[in-house]
């Protein structure tokens, strides 16, 4: 029934490619956005709204979504006139056709390669990135238990006061389907949404098919956004609703349409909703758009405007604000405070963005000298500044990143060294006022953001929207340049990315068990690269073709978390508890363990949350993660530590250990 999906997309395709933009250029491309932003608005207001009368079931989604393509092809019924569907999509497969054929051989060849290559693994590989498996994906099995979204006992309070949205769409993704073999595509489609974007803009700023050619390999080639396409995590999915606004606000000063303004206001309500760091982000170019409407006097669409956003986002998001403040005192829980930069002073600001920047600019060099000497020139900048490079309340103690292939902690070297030259370049260039306007926008986005948050070893997954916000500058940069130049640009930017394609640390298409015992340690022996990759076992890694779900999930791990599985349906365990802390795999656990009527619980959580525990759920046993001692008192039963495996523990209750495993060895 996951056909139900694809067959609203297209049915609202139609209908905004008839009643919106049907006369208008790029329309393939609009109405496919628009019909995307509407699907989302959609789950959005109907997990809310089922979640509220407990009606989270496939039943109710089969139904829910039945009627929505009921409605949208009632409407394609009223608005066809003598458009048929058949003309439809003859006259977008045409002008598809064209619009990729401009493209050019080698951005078809780049493009092609990365997102199949992207999308297989995605669909192949089981969802296993660090964040997915601990609050990311394990929200769901709560939902689908609960038949409802409503907050629920959690020892890992991300799960409970981190935005939801993405998770929302993973939730219909997998209750249609059954299955979670298909939720990682969700970024994937956002970066397919995200390069549809970047053409846009660039056609906003420029007629040349050249500026469109680099600005969407520069997008596609980023190497953090490549990785991040194959998981479930949610950056792509704000930088997607993030550079949708700021194409709706140039697009609506370009040429007023009252659609357009709606489009910026869902936008603003879901962006809201995926991620908190949308705002900073975005803010820039909200008041832009809000001094440009003052400037021409455009009182009515500035009030229309305000109402639009306001009411929109309070739709979507005052149900999820409402449940955190219940149990956090603060709509936005309390987690994210130790992300948050105490600056007071233009100096610290300064100091935080020149952080950021050298977290992106760290690369692989004999005998780490290049890192050295770019630390060097931090602390040397620091001390000018008359700050301390690691000032208290101003992020993580900085380290320069190497090269790393993993879709937390990958830094975007190339593309911030061709950012930091086309700005030089954009000095001595004449371009026109809007590329300028908008670029000076885009930096203030990412000057916003180093000012409110901390730096982060893993912060290079929240720069995204800045890398892809800037994609169409760099794109009318280099476009003046040689076709000669170009394609040396665009290959060496495809070469780049292939790696990060292939051999992602978490789910490698090829073997990085093969490529860091064989090939690796002879490069690393005769450069002198210093990297020491045998520390690190998630770079050995099996091809995700060959290796199972839970290998994939667990790694050298799972022989020991597979014992845990066979005790749970040795016992025939319908109620298992989960004592854990804020980094365990919760979701892992849920893989292996889940079976039709059994059920989970977080227990004896000791955060606020401990009040929604349920005070009839007795477990049939307890997973630790953490040591609670020898016996753990909950809900009026002890439960014994029974044995130990892979530093989990497993209580049993007291008065039923038959039949357990009584050693406590590893």
């Amino acid at each position: 029934m996951i056909l139900l999906v694809p067959i609203a997309f297209l049915l609202s395709f139609v209908n905004f490619f008839i009643g919106v933009y049907k006369n208008r250029p790029q329309s393939f491309r609009r109405s496919a956005l628009a019909s995307l932003i509407l699907i989302f608005f959609f789950i959005g207001i109907t997990t809310e709204l089922l979640g509220f009368f407990n009606l989270i079931t496939t039943f109710n989604l089969y139904i829910t979504w039945g009627i929505l393509n009921v409605a949208l092809f009632f409407l394609y019924s009223r608005i066809k006139s003598h458009y048929s569907f058949f003309m439809i999509w003859k006259s977008c497969l045409i002008n598809g056709l064209s619009f990729i054929k401009q493209l050019g051989k080698l951005t078809q060849i780049i493009l092609t390669s990365l997102l199949l290559i992207t999308f297989f693994v995605a669909i192949v590989s089981p969802p296993n990135n660090l964040d997915s498996l601990s609050y990311h994906l394990s929200r769901l099995g709560y939902w689908i238990q609960n038949k409802s979204v409503e907050h629920y006992a959690s020892h890992i309070i991300r799960s409970i006061s981190f935005s939801p949205f993405s998770e929302y769409v993973h939730l219909h993704n997998y209750l249609l389907t059954g299955s979670d073999r298909f939720l990682q595509l969700l970024q994937w489609f956002c970066l397919l949404g995200i390069l549809m974007y970047v053409s846009l803009l660039v056609e906003i700023f420029s007629g040349s098919i050249r500026a469109m050619r680099i600005a969407l390999c520069f997008a596609a080639t980023i190497p953090i956004v490549v990785l991040e396409s194959m998981t479930t995590q949610n950056d792509l999915v704000v930088s997607f609703f993030i550079i949708g606004v700021s194409f709706y606000v140039f697009d609506y000063l370009n040429l007023p349409k009252r659609s357009t303004v709606v489009l910026i206001s869902a936008s603003v309500a879901l962006g809201i909703m995926t991620k908190g760091t949308f705002v900073f982000y975005v803010a820039p170019f909200g008041i832009y758009l809000i001094t440009s409407l003052f400037r021409k006097g455009s009182w009515k669409i500035f009030f229309l405007l305000g109402t639009y956003v306001i009411i929109l986002t309070l739709l979507l998001n005052v149900p999820f604000w409402f449940r955190t403040n219940k149990i956090f005192d603060s709509p936005i829980g309390t987690i994210s405070n130790g992300n948050r930069n105490a600056l007071h002073t233009p100096a610290a600001i300064v100091s935080s963005v020149s952080k950021h920047l050298f977290l992106q600019l760290g690369f692989i060099s004999p005998g780490n000298r290049y890192n050295l000497f770019l630390e060097k020139q931090l602390i040397q900048f620091h001390s000018f500044l008359g700050i301390p490079l690691n000032a208290d309340g101003m992020g993580m103690t900085f380290k320069m990143n190497k090269l790393n292939f993993n879709e937390d902690f990958a830094n975007n070297f190339l593309a911030t060294w061709i950012i930091l030259i086309s700005l030089i370049i954009m000095l001595f260039q004449k371009s026109l006022l809007i590329v300028r306007c908008y670029l000076i926008l885009t930096i203030a986005s990412i000057v916003l953001f180093c000012t409110f948050i901390g730096y982060q070893i893993y912060g290079s997954r929240l720069h995204i929207p800045f890398f892809i916000l800037i994609a169409p500058v760099i794109g009318v940069i280099y476009g003046s340049f040689s076709t000669y130049f170009q394609k040396i640009l665009l290959f060496v930017l495809w070469i780049n990315a292939l790696p990060f394609s292939l051999l992602s640390a978490t789910h490698p298409l090829l073997s990085t068990s093969w490529f860091f015992n064989i090939v690796f340690p002879m490069i690393n022996k005769h450069i002198g690269l210093q990297i020491q990759p045998e520390k690190q076992s998630n770079l050995m890694q099996e091809s995700v073709v060959f290796n199972s779900g839970e290998q994939m999930i667990w790694g050298e791990l799972w022989p020991a978390k597979k014992s845990i599985q066979i005790f749970a349906d040795s016992i025939h365990a319908e109620r298992i508890g989960f004592y854990f802390d804020e980094a365990s795999y919760d979701y892992g656990y849920q893989y292996i363990l889940r079976k039709r009527g059994r059920q989970f619980a977080h227990v004896a959580v000791q955060n606020p949350s401990y009040l929604l525990e349920k005070r009839d759920f007795n477990p049939d046993f307890i997973i630790a993660d953490i040591d609670a001692g020898d016996r753990l008192f909950y809900n009026g039963i002890y439960y014994i530590k029974e044995y130990l495996s892979a530093n989990t523990m497993v209580y049993v209750p007291e008065k039923s250990g038959n039949g357990v495993h009584h050693n406590k060895s590893n």
